[in-house]
């Protein structure tokens, strides 16, 4: 059974990889501009829009972390990340329609136009990169684990076939990208479907799952601080991590951290027209509320079916143990390769906007004479090998939990860009010298109160007191500044 099963896994991976090189290959090959390479040409239909819009939001901090931790806490997670999750995808939406009108390659560009400054330009594109090569690592891991787990390899040497997938992939361009996330999400779909079927008919139904969930107790796994009691699977808060005041103020880490991310205006940015960017966000949460539901569904069934698993110390580990080993069916197959394909996706749309910024708000600003397109296509090309290298590098010691460090990073950019983005579209004051304050005050903040956050002094997310701070920075120095023009007005580069 053992030695079926790894075969059924070498062939999945064989087949899986060779439909990855050649959708990668297909877009190599065409001639590409740079409005072609980083936004696909701004031609794309509503379908593929949605669908890259997905596979850049499901990563392994979804389907690992998120489920893993209802398994041990039930439904606490969803207030600590999901409903933050939405919340920072409604403010997206609100701005859809202004954002869509910016004929821009890269976000740090948009900023450089609104506020007439290349060196908020490329300031913001250096913060950017930082924290996507932070990010990144969350995928590395997520893929070693799972890869790891299947074909009984050493970690080290899993987290070696992302890089290889992930810089082979990204080497093609935003439409490479985007066809890779649409194979992945249809991927992903049928695996999400086949195993929550497999765990509600496995637990009796959905009313008795639900049911024998209210009645658990005990440690979740061996890692567990904490027991449960019974009822406490269905608690919005726990005692342990996801406490009232963390939960609540995670909103500023997730949820405005999503709000403010690149990766997603750069999903709206490449719509065919305006009512595609905006029905494009509508559409994705249409599917991921149903897709948190089920995921929500296996993560309390696993726990129903097995109580406790003295076999695990991590709650990132659970859903590939009990998929891998204890629940295993041939079809988990579909699921299990889902995951991959999610930090597959995720990870080359952030490294694609990490080498953007590279070439086209770092390096090109600098330059006395602006590069050729195919200059640029090169180094953007080169960005990406420097950034995928960094992030494997980095992902060495990888966090203990993917969903509170996502947060953490992603609480990044709500302090740095959300006053900045959000105040250019929705305050008529903004002005220069406030997108600097807001960028100056918020790394003061990161620099401060990180580091209490993770020596367990600071109470709060440090997201909190971080993006009040940048927010309270911006509106007050812009207000002191405003001249009465417009935000944008041209002026010399500071």
């Amino acid at each position: 059974m053992i030695w079926d099963k790894e075969i059924l896994f070498l062939v999945s991976f064989a087949f899986y990889s060779i439909i990855l090189l050649i959708v990668g290959k297909s877009r190599t090959q065409q001639k590409d501009t740079l409005r072609h390479f980083y936004l696909g040409n701004r031609k794309l239909s509503l379908f593929r829009t949605t669908l890259t819009f997905i596979g850049t939001w499901v990563s392994a901090a979804t389907v690992l972390g998120f489920t893993g931790n209802v398994f041990e806490s039930g439904l606490a997670p969803l207030l600590y990340s999901v409903v933050p999750w939405f919340f920072g995808a409604f403010l997206l939406y609100k701005i859809s329609d202004r954002l869509y009108e910016y004929d821009v390659l890269t976000i740090p560009e948009l900023i450089g136009k609104k506020y007439g400054s290349k060196w908020l330009q490329f300031f913001f594109a250096l913060v950017m990169m930082v924290t996507y090569t932070l990010y990144i690592i969350i995928h590395i891991k997520g893929f070693g684990l799972v890869a790891a787990g299947l074909f009984h390899i050493p970690y080290h040497v899993a987290t070696l076939m992302i890089y290889l997938f992930i810089l082979y992939s990204t080497f093609g361009g935003y439409r490479a990208v985007t066809r890779i996330d649409v194979a992945h999400v249809l991927l992903l779909t049928a695996g999400t479907v086949c195993v929550y079927y497999l765990v509600v008919d496995k637990s009796g139904g959905m009313l008795e799952l639900f049911h024998k969930a209210g009645e658990i107790s005990g440690f979740a796994h061996s890692g567990s601080t904490a027991a449960n009691e019974p009822g406490d699977l269905f608690q919005l808060f726990d005692g342990e991590r996801f406490t009232p005041r963390m939960s609540t103020t995670m909103f500023f880490g997730w949820g405005l951290g999503l709000a403010s991310n690149p990766q997603y205006m750069v999903r709206m940015l490449s719509a065919k027209d305006k009512p595609t960017a905006r029905k494009t966000v509508k559409s994705a949460l249409c599917y991921l509320a149903l897709f948190y539901f089920f995921l929500l569904t296996i993560g309390l069934g696993m726990r129903v079916l097995f109580p406790s698993l003295p076999e695990v110390a991590n709650a990132d580990d659970i859903v590939v143990y009990i998929l891998n080993d204890s629940l295993f069916t041939p079809l988990n197959t579909f699921f299990l390769f889902a995951v991959l394909g999610a930090c597959v996706s995720t990870a080359n749309s952030q490294l694609l906007l990490f080498s953007t910024s590279f070439a086209y708000d770092v390096i090109r600003p600098l330059c006395p004479k602006p590069p050729r397109e195919y200059t640029t296509i090169l180094l953007t090309r080169l960005g990406v090998l420097l950034g995928g290298t960094l992030s494997l590098l980095f992902s060495t010691h990888p966090p203990a939990s993917l969903l509170s460090y996502g947060g953490d990073i992603w609480g990044i950019f709500g302090v740095i860009f959300f006053p900045t983005l959000y105040g250019a579209f929705l305050y008529r004051k903004a002005t220069r010298e406030g997108a600097w304050a807001a960028l100056l005050v918020g790394l003061a903040a990161i620099a401060a109160f990180y580091p209490l956050y993770y020596r367990q002094v600071l109470p709060v997310h440090p997201a909190f007191p971080g993006t009040v701070l940048s927010s309270l920075g911006f509106f007050l120095v812009s207000r002191i500044t405003w001249k009465g023009g417009e935000a944008d007005a041209s002026k010399a580069n500071l």
